[in-house]
């Protein structure tokens, strides 16, 4: 549910993120002040920026300011800059020469009136909603989107101090050096050491709880958090669980690289990642799970993404590690089931992208949709996957903390850690990570037939799998079933068909191709049931409304993330992905006219008390189809805001506004049957 936002991408990759590859380069030093009045959105900044000598040496100086603020004075070395003002998507641009011999310093004033705190955000829109918003209730001014001045391709070394009324508290990455009232305000003073490409800057009515936790290589870091009123009860248990997740990753990588960390509330549903703090919506702070999943995640990044940089210009590695070493780590961690149906929801996200919609991993920076969620976090968290099953445990876990020793504070691409598993494995990972990175889709696997006969003391099954062209090369693993025993066997598949022979000790009944979910590729009709998503992301998707009107239509734009494609009631069935929507009596007078199937009779268990029902299925014709059914025009209404965040679901029951039973439809691995000696029965289970 959680996203992180990567504020150097918010300003796009062709102005910041490819420059900022050239980290190695000394950073530009920034000693700058702002005042907020979250009242009135009234800011006002100054400050001065030194670039070292040596740095930009014989080119011109590109300075970025965002058009909302208007710049009162600026200078160069002490004199007025005379500089010409381009404006380029949404912002102001300064040129300033520059002759790279001795160190040049660059003063600003600066103002402007910050936006309003927009609290109708929800999940999706927080995303992409890139403005400086401030209000009483909080104020954010992510970085990327040039709320201060930016040296466009020069990373930056920042003295930051904030000037806010009580009883606001602000907050930047960073250690904070200084923290007084005076006169009615608040001032604080934040310093950050490490190269950075720009600076998140936060503030809220806050109550502050401190902790000490001292890091393996000895140090005091500081643990904070900064939480509105009604939630602070919670401090002490993020306080608690963020010191398990710095030893945790303490132990895995290497020691915590900056002085603090600070787990800070949102008053809008946000689920961010800064370098030493984690901005999160109060109401996802109260989710009793959350210290147990994305908490970790967060903290993970302070490694992956805030503390090795990826190269943006060259695809994102960051948020695919970190979900492997964070959200599926906590599955593994519970058991083996519970690890596989992560595996096996990764698969069916991919399985419920629609033709096209596929991207290749390298093209992946950052995630504004669901699309990039599927393709970046669970794509790129099953090629770590299998990697770590190709090379084993312990050269993986070696090659990640050599990695992190080579590369923290600098930009590293695929290619760095491709090398670094190499050296530790010992292995040519080229092809691996080439197929994996650069081909859109992947590979449909097939259990095309099988034997077995008994050979001697054991039983030999032959068997056969394909896939399409081009080939992957791929470890494949079957699973050999004998009664309750089961028996895995590794093979490779490097061609469109190969033929193998693996033995088992009993005599086995059946053979399942990779039951367990370890190989990412698409899954046949019968291994991927349908799901909501199906519909969420297909722009090929038509929504019917049976009844419901501009209730049902908003519902549908809240669910769809591409243009909403209307469907009439009264014209035939059409050979696309279909989304119904109305009340109880016109879906199922829908359903009977078109010869579709029922309510399943899984989401009549909580028939009594529910208001709305909504299931998926698989049409005769193969496509899916998706049915939001409601008691009322006012359960309509409620779903509008929670369903979308229910995408990897089969079927739910709704009570209003909560989710009251939900479920996926089984998923059934390939699987040919050995019923006799030598004879053969293939068994692929058809989709719900």
């Amino acid at each position: 549910m959680l996203r992180r936002l990567a504020g150097v991408l918010l300003l796009g990759a062709s102005l910041l993120p490819s420059g900022f590859a050239a980290v190695a380069t000394a950073p530009v030093l920034a000693d700058f002040a702002v005042r907020i009045e979250p009242a009135t959105g009234e800011f006002d900044g100054q400050g001065s920026w030194t670039v070292p000598a040596g740095v930009g040496a014989g080119t011109t100086l590109q300075v970025l300011l965002d058009e909302r603020f208007t710049v009162q004075s600026l200078s160069v070395d002490g004199q007025p800059a005379i500089a010409a003002v381009k404006k380029q998507d949404g912002r102001q641009l300064w040129e300033i020469t520059r002759n790279g011999r001795r160190p040049q310093r660059v003063d600003v004033q600066w103002r402007g009136r910050l936006a309003p705190l927009d609290t109708r955000l929800d999940h999706r829109t927080v995303l992409s909603h890139a403005a400086p918003v401030s209000s009483p209730r909080g104020s954010f001014l992510p970085a990327g989107i040039a709320w201060h001045p930016l040296f466009v391709g020069l990373p930056l070394r920042y003295r930051l101090q904030v000037d806010v009324p009580q009883p606001e508290y602000a907050i930047a990455a960073g250690a904070l050096i200084e923290d007084h009232v005076k006169n009615g305000r608040h001032l604080q003073t934040y310093a950050f050491e490490q190269p950075t490409p720009s600076v998140d800057l936060i503030a809220g009515p806050y109550r502050v709880n401190e902790r000490s936790y001292t890091s393996t290589d000895g140090r005091r870091i500081t643990l904070r958090t900064l939480f509105h009123e009604e939630i602070t009860e919670l401090a002490a248990p993020y306080l608690d669980s963020a010191a398990r997740y710095l030893a945790l990753y303490e132990r895995e990588i290497g020691a915590y690289a900056y002085q603090s960390f600070s787990v800070v509330s949102s008053p809008t549903p946000t689920g961010f990642g800064m370098p030493t703090m984690t901005y999160l919506g109060v109401d996802v702070l109260r989710l009793p799970f959350i210290r147990d999943t994305s908490l970790g995640h967060e903290v993970l990044h302070n490694w992956w993404g805030n503390g090795v940089y990826p190269d943006y210009s060259r695809g994102n590695w960051s948020e695919g590690l970190t979900t492997f070493m964070a959200d599926y780590a906590y599955r593994e961690q519970a058991g083996p089931a519970p690890a596989r149906e992560m595996r096996l929801g990764w698969l069916r996200d991919l399985a419920a992208l629609g033709t096209g919609e596929d991207r290749p991993l390298i093209e992946f920076t950052s995630r504004r949709h669901g699309v990039e969620q599927i393709v970046g976090y669970g794509k790129s968290a099953m090629l770590f996957l299998m990697l770590r099953d190709a090379i084993g445990v312990a050269d993986f876990d070696r090659a990640l903390r050599a990695f992190w020793q080579a590369h923290r504070f600098s930009v590293a691409s695929w290619d760095d850690l491709r090398e670094a598993f190499e050296a530790e494995s010992h292995r040519d990972l080229k092809l691996f990570f080439t197929q994996w990175l650069t081909r859109t889709g992947a590979p449909a696997l097939r259990l095309e037939e099988a034997s077995c006969a008994r050979d001697g003391a054991s039983w030999r099954v032959d068997f056969a799998l394909s896939q399409d062209r081009p080939a992957y090369q791929l470890r494949v693993p079957v699973t050999l079933q004998s009664g309750n025993a089961v028996d895995v066997h590794w093979v490779e598949l490097n061609r469109e068909r190969a033929s193998f022979s693996v033995r088992m000790p009993g005599r086995p009944d059946a053979i399942l191709l990779d039951p367990d979910a370890r190989v990412l590729r698409l899954l046949s009709p019968g291994e991927a049931p349908p799901i909501l998503r199906q519909a969420m992301l297909n722009p090929a998707t038509l929504t019917v409304l049976a009844s419901g009107g501009n209730v049902g239509a908003q519902l549908a734009r809240s669910l769809i993330e591409g243009p909403l494609r209307l469907h009439s009631p009264s014209a035939g069935m059409p050979n696309e992905p279909l989304l119904l929507i109305g009340m109880r009596d016109d879906v199922q007078r829908y359903l009977r006219q078109h010869g579709l199937p029922p309510r399943p009779a899984e989401l009549d268990l909580s028939a009594d008390q529910a208001s709305a029902w909504v299931w998926t299925a698989s049409r005769e014709d193969g496509q899916p189809l998706t049915v939001v059914s409601a008691r009322d025009p006012k359960a309509l209404a409620a779903l509008e805001r929670p369903l979308p965040h229910y995408g990897r679901q089969s079927w739910l029951v709704f009570e209003g506004d909560s989710v009251i039973a939900r479920g996926v439809w089984p998923s059934r691995a390939q699987t040919v049957r050995l019923s006799n000696l030598g004879s053969i029965r293939s068994h692929v289970p058809p989709a719900k």
